[in-house]
């Protein structure tokens, strides 16, 4: 076949391997030209086998690499036998430049040389580019070591690193600071040719550590003899390990965090004097508090006793005057009578505030219908809202069922409540509803008073159930009142277990709703099985121990079970650390007992910004809300109420 070798490759095998080859493999006879071409190699040159048949090697050879080509081609036929390589560039079809790495050898008795050859080029192009990723490789390891070491002078910190052997491989400028030593000095030695004799065995017994545990050590430790005097040091050292998993180095950081030390020590004695002057002075307000409120409840009393004699004389005089027909000081004694009964309002609601404040007021409890309460409730408020030309409206749910509660408790929150929406509404509308409502398995009692009057501002709201507090100074003058009657509901509504919550907008009017348990838990009540009080940390862990075995009798799953142990740790925790003990309360409720309560009741100072706390927007510097979040999350009910005089939590988990 035309292009195919004649004699070196007489074998018919060969000239199919010269033929179907991807090296370059060709012939070369005397005259320097191609004598055998097989396609790889005409197809690297742009031609095909039967065009470079005949042609002069030398013609395809770059001008500036024909004389080394034909020197070597001289040499080849002058030593028949003996491999030749050339290196050559040559020249495509096309134009380019084609570098071929070729091997050859003269076939004397044909008369021929055979050629093998490689393409070149790409190999150069790849050693070129290894050699520009390694040149950039180096320049960027090099670089990324003087950023390393920048970042480490500019560290106020002890940085080192150290051989296998202790020798030190790096320090960094604050380490020679220290050491009043250059980094030459030290770099190569070890801690006994360079350290103070006071600062050896510290960094020995870290670095043993390091290696015994083959992990990061962190430790305070105080090391003498750098700088001045003895410093106080927040060291971590950890291994640096070499490709088969041995440590190779060991890496030190060592932050002096003396001036902290000594700021948490005077911070610390600066706490503690302000403790002490804080419950001395707490102490001082608490007796205070107490005297007052024990004045105010003598004094209520000592003026209440004249008062009502007044208003009896008013009344005798008055249906004396009215029998005899005379009306001459009629209307200056309905003025006396109606002054007299509204200072004794006042002064029975500061009777009422005191005994709170003082923890005189109990609870006496009753089970009563709650419609008939209502009727009562009705019948004395509906004069004084219609007194303002309003309309009244009562709405009674069917199932409202009755109550196990205190009745005059109640009257007295809802006469508040329905007193304030006919004094503060003039040509509008009063409405009144109760409601039944089951929330987990536990019967709660719902009564809305709604009205369309003056309304109340957002940034008031809050501040409604302060003492003596009116959301105008000049309500005081235009509808009277001391701003007690929202307090003194609001602290019975906490007594009862229940709470009240508040909607109004300027203008609108107001929404006052009572949540109330239709059956109120007591101390020693069938629904309590367990009352403990909660007084230190071992207490903590003693009520969750008996929380969850009378949970288990009780039938709760596992999952019920691990969350109420975690609310009984949060709930008690908080009262031990922040209000110094209280009491902790559980039982079942609802009418197949399928739901436990957790009570949590302290006589604290309160928690301040409870709605921020609980609503993720603050924690409070103690950390006192993030049991609280947590107890919210876990429960299937929750319920706070805090104040002045202490707080109570309750917690709902479906068994």
């Amino acid at each position: 076949m035309f292009g195919e070798p004649e004699r070196t490759f007489a074998s018919s095998s060969y000239a199919r391997l010269f033929a179907a080859s991807d090296a370059l493999i060709f012939e070369i006879d005397r005259d320097g030209r191609f004598a055998a071409a097989n396609p790889a190699t005409a197809l690297a040159l742009g031609y095909m086998p039967e065009q470079l048949l005949g042609a002069r090697l030398l013609d395809h050879v770059h001008a500036d690499d024909r004389g080394a080509v034909e020197v070597g081609l001289s040499n080849m036929f002058e030593r028949p036998g003996e491999v030749q390589a050339l290196r050559t560039r040559f020249v495509h079809r096309e134009g380019r430049t084609v570098t071929l790495a070729w091997q050859a050898v003269v076939d004397a008795a044909a008369g021929r040389a055979c050629a093998m050859a490689s393409d070149a080029g790409g190999r150069e192009l790849a050693e070129r580019a290894y050699e520009r990723e390694h040149a950039a490789a180096a320049r960027a390891i090099a670089e990324s070591e003087a950023r390393l070491g920048a970042l480490c002078d500019h560290i106020p910190a002890i940085v080192y690193l150290k051989d296998e052997g202790g020798s030190y491989l790096f320090i960094n400028r604050f380490f020679e600071a220290l050491l009043g030593r250059r980094r030459e000095e030290v770099l190569g030695r070890t801690d006994r040719e360079v350290l103070p004799a006071a600062a050896i065995e510290a960094f020995a017994r870290g670095e043993a550590q390091v290696r015994q545990r083959g992990a990061t050590v962190e430790i305070e430790e105080v090391l003498h003899g750098l700088g001045d005097g003895a410093r106080t040091f927040y060291s971590v050292r950890f291994p640096l390990r070499a490709s088969d998993g041995k440590i190779a180095a060991i890496c030190g950081v060592s932050t002096d965090i003396s001036g902290r030390k000594s700021a948490e020590a005077q911070l610390v004695e600066l706490n503690e004097s302000l403790e002490r002057r804080v419950a001395e002075r707490t102490a001082a307000a608490e007796d205070a508090s107490r005297a007052k409120s024990e004045f105010l409840a003598r004094m209520s009393h000592e003026l209440r006793t004249p008062l009502n004699a007044i208003l009896g004389y008013s009344e005798l005089l008055e249906d004396e005057m009215r029998e005899r027909g005379t009306q001459t000081w009629l209307a200056d004694l309905l003025r006396i009578r109606a002054a007299g009964k509204h200072l004794l309002s006042l002064i029975n609601d500061i009777l009422d505030i005191s005994k709170i404040e003082a923890g005189k007021m109990l609870v006496h409890i009753e089970e009563f219908t709650v419609a008939g309460m209502i009727d009562e409730v009705v019948a004395t408020s509906r004069p004084l809202i219609e007194k303002n030309r309003n309309a009244f409206r009562l709405e009674i749910s069917p199932s409202v069922g009755s109550m196990r509660s205190d009745p005059l408790k109640i009257r007295q929150c809802l006469l508040n409540l329905l007193s304030n929406a006919g004094k503060f509404t003039t040509a509008g509308q009063v409405e009144f509803s109760v409601a039944r409502q089951i929330v987990n398995g536990r019967a709660w009692i719902l009564f809305r008073v709604s009205d369309t009057g003056i309304g109340i501002a957002q940034e008031n709201i809050g501040q409604l159930f302060r003492e003596f507090y009116q959301v105008d100074s000049s309500s005081t003058r235009r509808y009277g009142g001391t701003g007690l009657g929202l307090v003194i509901t609001q602290r019975l509504c906490h007594m009862l277990g229940g709470d009240i919550r508040v909607s109004s907008r300027p203008g609108q009017g107001s929404i006052f709703t009572l949540e109330l348990p239709a059956v109120h838990i007591e101390a020693g009540g069938s629904e309590v099985a367990l009352e403990l009080d909660v007084l230190s940390e071992k207490d903590v862990a003693r009520a969750r121990v008996a929380a969850r075995e009378l949970c288990q009798k009780l039938g709760a799953r596992p999952l019920s079970l691990q969350k109420i142990a975690t609310i009984i740790s949060e709930l008690a925790r908080n009262m031990v650390l922040y209000a110094g003990g209280g009491k902790v309360v559980v039982g079942s409720v609802g009418a197949e007992r399928k739901c436990v309560f957790i009570r949590a009741v302290d006589e604290g100072s309160g928690i301040a910004d409870v709605d921020a706390i609980l609503a993720g927007r603050k924690v409070s510097r103690n950390g006192r809300g993030l049991g609280l979040i947590g107890t919210k999350r876990l429960a299937d009910g929750f319920r706070l109420h805090t104040g002045p005089t202490g707080t109570w939590i309750e917690a709902e988990v479906n068994l």
